[in-house]
Order: structure tokens, then sequence, then C-alpha cells
């Protein structure tokens, strides 16, 4: 989300503030080891791809997964693992953490990586004192959804490679992120993850909602319109140079994609984060309704007057920003205290 701010946004604090945390010069690749990186520590990992497993049979993408992974065979995923220089975790010496989160990054799946994401991944660690592995999925138009999918589903089939179990594991992903946690724990057959964490996630790619008008003064971006050339939702499903079917129409409701739209019985814990002034408010809060109709007990929903999409990680001392950043700590260490009191 961060980048494709930059790109499609002309206000000039918000560019600023994607420009102070995203500058290449700042957060330039890892080498290999352990190194040192402003406010915390990071290792560079090298994720291989893994084979898919049995798939739900309602999984409309199946036969487009199984053909990602095939000319995926031998390909490496670029990923990190951060740890805040205030973590109690503050060592990466091999040995894995009790817990961890893996983060599914923003961009509309057009824009992203695990570099420009180091400052997200840095707050993230710094607010739950937990490991963050980052990682960096193939982007659109040069790959075709679900190839991001399956980026994702190698990069959780990794961490359980590292030793962790389902239940020790949060999902936190921003924007399209959020998107991409919640297809991911779809596609895993609904696994009993420790926590989920959804910041302004995108949920609904076909809405009409009315935030969509009445915040689009508002907020920093923009509606949908799988119509135009340059809209991310067109590049993430259509070939270049194909017109747009009436199949890809269809797929914009699918809940693989419109998060909205699945069964969302069996969630994690998880926390949900939204301001008002953003143009997904209604979707998002619609999401909340239906999460909790599927009989979820441990959902959290907090709403921020103002502020726009993905202002949690701001990196300015913006008070409904750091109150965010509080909230998500606090959600994890009550999630831990439940699980590890006597």
């Amino acid at each position: 989300m961060l980048l494709y701010l930059m790109m499609h946004q002309t206000d000039i604090g918000v560019q600023l503030f994607v420009k102070l945390s995203n500058s290449e010069s700042q957060w330039p690749a890892l080498t290999p080891g352990l190194q040192r990186v402003p406010q915390g520590f990071a290792s560079r990992l090298v994720i291989p791809t893994y084979p898919l497993g049995p798939l739900p049979e309602s999984c409309v993408w199946a036969s487009e997964l199984r053909e990602v992974a095939r000319l995926s065979e031998g390909r490496e995923i670029h990923a990190e693992c951060i740890v805040a220089s205030n973590s109690s975790l503050a060592n990466l010496d091999g040995r894995r953490g009790p817990r961890a989160i893996l983060h599914f990054h923003g961009g509309a799946y057009v824009t992203g990586s695990v570099e420009q994401y180091r400052p997200v991944h840095l707050l993230l660690s710094q607010y739950t004192g937990l490991r963050v592995y980052g990682f960096g999925h193939r982007l659109a138009p040069h790959s075709l959804y679900p190839t991001q999918l399956y980026d994702a589903y190698c990069a959780y089939r990794h961490m359980q490679a590292l030793g962790y179990e389902e239940n020790e594991i949060v999902f936190s992903g921003d924007s399209a992120g959020g998107n991409l946690a919640l297809a991911l724990w779809q596609l895993l057959q609904k696994p009993r993850l420790f926590a989920m964490i959804l910041v302004s996630p995108r949920v609904d790619i076909a809405s009409s909602r009315r935030s969509w008008s009445v915040n689009a003064g508002a907020d920093i971006i923009r509606g949908y319109n799988i119509n135009n050339a340059d809209d991310p939702l067109r590049k993430l499903l259509v070939p270049q140079g194909r017109p747009v079917d009436r199949r890809v129409v269809d797929l914009l409701a699918d809940p693989y994609l419109s998060s909205i739209n699945a069964d969302l019985s069996g969630l994690p814990p998880t926390l949900v984060q939204a301001a008002t002034a953003e143009v997904m408010f209604d979707d998002i809060t619609e999401f909340v309704r239906r999460a909790k109709a599927h009989n979820n007990t441990s959902i959290q929903y907090d709403v921020f007057e103002g502020g726009f999409h993905d202002f949690q990680f701001v990196p300015l001392l913006i008070p409904n920003s750091i109150k965010a950043r509080e909230n998500i700590g606090k959600f994890i260490h009550d999630q831990i205290a439940l699980v590890d009191r006597p």
C-alpha cells in the first residue's frame, strides 16, 4: 500500500511519509547473515517453493494454483526476519521464538517489497515483542493472481519448516495484504492460528458501499475500475492486452479476492482496525459484522475517527497511529496471557 500511495496520491504530506519510510537508500537489501538495522536486527531468508497439499473443493483457483506451483519449481522467494531492538527476543541466532508474526504486505498486489516494508515489520515487532517474518511475493502485471497466493502458501510452509506450529503463528496484513492473509487462511482450510491482525484490510473489491463516495475526497486511495487498463485489479486479473470478460467480472465476488463473501466461521482471535475517513470503512465494518455473525467471539474491532487508509504505520507522531500500534501490541499480549496463564 505504501508505495502505491506514492504513485497515485498528490498530497504532499502523504508523499513525504512514504519517502521517509521507504527510501531504498535507507532500507537496502540485506546481505547474508545477522545484521543491525535502524531500531532492530534483521536476517535474510530464502524461501524455496513447496508442493501444494490438498486444496479446498470450493477453491476456483485450484487448477491455476497447481500450474503456478509447477512453473515455480526451483524458484526462491526473498524474505526477512525482523526483531526490534527493544524486544526481549532481540537475537536471531537460529533459535525460533515461541511465537512469530507472518506479515503480508499491502500495495494492491502491484507494488511493495520486504525492504519497503521493513519499517512496518520493525513497528510490529516493537509493539508486540515478537519476531516478524516478511516475504516478497510476485507482483502484477508480470504475475497474475493466484501467483501471490501461492507465494504466501510457500512462506507459511517455510515457517512450519522452521519449527513453528500453526497455533504459534500470527497472520498480519495491511490493505491488500489483509486480503491475502484471509485468502491463505481459506486455502489452508482454516488453520488454528494463534491470532490474526487485519489493518485496513481490503475485503470487497466489488463494493459500492457509501464510504467509497463519502470518503473519496478524504482518503489516500481511489476506487477500482477494472475497465481501466491502469487499474491494479485489472493488472492482477487480466493479461495485458486482453479484454475484461464475464469470468473476470464474476471473480470480483470470489471469496479469495473479496474476503467479505467467505465462510468466516472458525476465525482465530482477530483484531481488525479501520479509520472512519477511509473509503473501505463500510466494507470493513460489514466484514466484521459478518465475522461476528459466524459465532466468532474473539473479534476485536478498533475504529479510529478520521485518519486515512493504512494510517497505522505512518512513521510520524500522529496520536491515532500510536494508539493503533499500542492496541496491536495489547491485543497480542492479551492473547499470550490467555494462552500462557496457569
